[in-house]
């Protein structure tokens, strides 16, 4: 049993953004003009406790990044960023620069770490773990290139291209009724300051790749440990999955295969409204990989383990739609076909984290297939597994069925034992609140 108690809470208005405009109009050759309705798909991000040791603080301070503007359906949006302290005080939000031809349709922000990889292999150097020669990937990003640029911006400040404290913004942007790129920002300064973003991938004949809406997931133990895993799905609706995933702190990437919808699911995804088949991607370790009570990892062989940390899972839905899982063995260089689990989602956005051995799914889901209406909704939820299959509900976030709580993210702090959610309330206000989790 995991009890849950929320410890912290609050909201990014619309005014707030407001002010953001209004500061960038100050010092921008194209001033903003049209009045802000709308903010969406929300990111956060931790900021590393260890980086706050000289004074005790429940939390740590965290960014969150969304996407804002007067009509998302015109393609008018923009980034937003804000850093919120641990007392919950906000900074002001900081509207990103993005590059001249890309003001149109920028959306799905997704905040991490850039430099984890390193220490990650080293642990398990350190720990007899024998790791798999990985080859480069077959293109490059525009990651050594934006820190030669932020150390041009900053030449006061030491910027070592490996820094661990480098902070990555990747987004996803183009024109009107246009195909989308993916774009990459870094900060140097715990996210106080992006510097002017570069396409991810600048070889122009690649487009969207990178993550798209949650968050990477990091291999931290077994032959792929440092490997970096990003979900990632297409523009369109036909249904199709993949992942990017790097071996050199995303300094180069690789492709997974398509992941394509089973005769199965497409049969059963039918009603889905936006889209049919395999989207709204999240990647999640495998269960059981944690030694603790009722999972007992020392009878494993070495093989065994290698085996367990080497699968990685992806969590996909549609509007409409059951919720399908498809596994991997390879730490994510090939998946299996996707299959259906008893979740059915009745708006489109789930994300997912584990902890202790278990699996939380949030978004406004049921486990009854009958009563999957997107008409009629349901509450946003946090779902709990301890297998993967048998689902039931951890937490309840809104009561409201017919409320317009979208896009939820998470991020767990297995160390300190913290849940961190955000979602979009009514397409007007971020909210972000923190969950202090107590296994029983």
């Amino acid at each position: 049993m995991v009890d849950v108690h929320e410890v912290f809470s609050t909201s990014i208005t619309l005014d707030e953004v407001e002010k953001a405009n209004q500061d960038f109009e100050q010092h921008s050759k194209e001033p903003y003009k049209h009045e802000v309705r709308l903010c969406h798909a929300s990111t956060i991000l931790p900021l590393k406790h260890e980086r706050y040791h000289n004074a005790f603080i429940p939390f740590s301070p965290l960014l969150c990044a969304f996407y804002a503007g007067p009509d998302k359906e015109k393609g008018d949006t923009s980034i937003y960023i804000v850093r919120i302290e641990a007392d919950g005080s906000h900074s002001s939000v900081q509207k990103l620069d993005c590059p001249q031809l890309n003001q149109k349709a920028n959306s799905t922000p997704v905040l991490f770490y850039l430099n984890q990889s390193q220490e990650v292999r080293t642990k398990a150097l350190q720990n007899g773990t024998t790791l798999k020669d990985l080859p480069k990937g077959i293109v490059d990003t525009s990651a050594e290139n934006l820190v030669e640029d932020g150390q041009k911006l900053y030449p006061q400040v030491k910027i070592g291209s490996q820094d661990e404290s480098i902070i990555a913004l990747v987004y996803k942007a183009g024109k009107e009724n246009g195909s989308t790129v993916s774009y990459l920002s870094l900060s140097f300064d715990d996210g106080k300051h992006f510097i002017t973003p570069r396409q991810m991938v600048e070889d122009r004949a690649i487009e969207g790749r990178g993550p798209v809406r949650t968050k990477p997931y990091l291999v931290r133990k077994g032959p792929y440990a440092g490997r970096v895993i990003m979900p990632c799905s297409v523009d369109n609706n036909e249904g199709m999955a993949f992942v990017d995933y790097s071996d050199d702190d995303v300094r180069s990437l690789h492709m997974s295969n398509e992941i394509m919808p089973s005769d199965e699911q497409k049969q059963a995804s039918e009603k889905a409204i936006f889209a049919h088949g395999v989207v709204q991607s999240a990647l999640f370790e495998d269960l059981g990989i944690h030694q603790c009570e009722g999972y007992d990892l020392s009878s494993l062989t070495q093989e065994e383990l290698n085996d367990k940390y080497s699968k990685v899972h992806m969590l996909m839905s549609a509007r409409g739609s059951q919720v399908y899982v498809a596994d991997s063995a390879d730490a994510g260089k090939t998946f299996g076909t996707p299959y259906g689990v008893p979740l059915y989602n009745c708006l489109a956005g789930i994300d997912c984290v584990t902890y202790m051995n278990r699996l939380l799914v949030c978004g406004k889901l049921v486990t009854d297939k009958d009563s999957c209406n997107p008409d009629e909704g349901a509450p946003l939820a946090i779902y709990m597994s301890k297998d993967g299959k048998n689902f039931s509900e951890l937490l309840r976030l809104e009561d409201d069925p017919k409320g317009i709580f979208t896009s939820p993210y998470l991020q767990v702090d297995r160390r300190h034992h913290l849940l961190y959610v955000s979602y979009t309330d009514h397409r007007n206000t971020i909210k972000i609140r923190i969950f202090r989790l107590i296994l029983q």
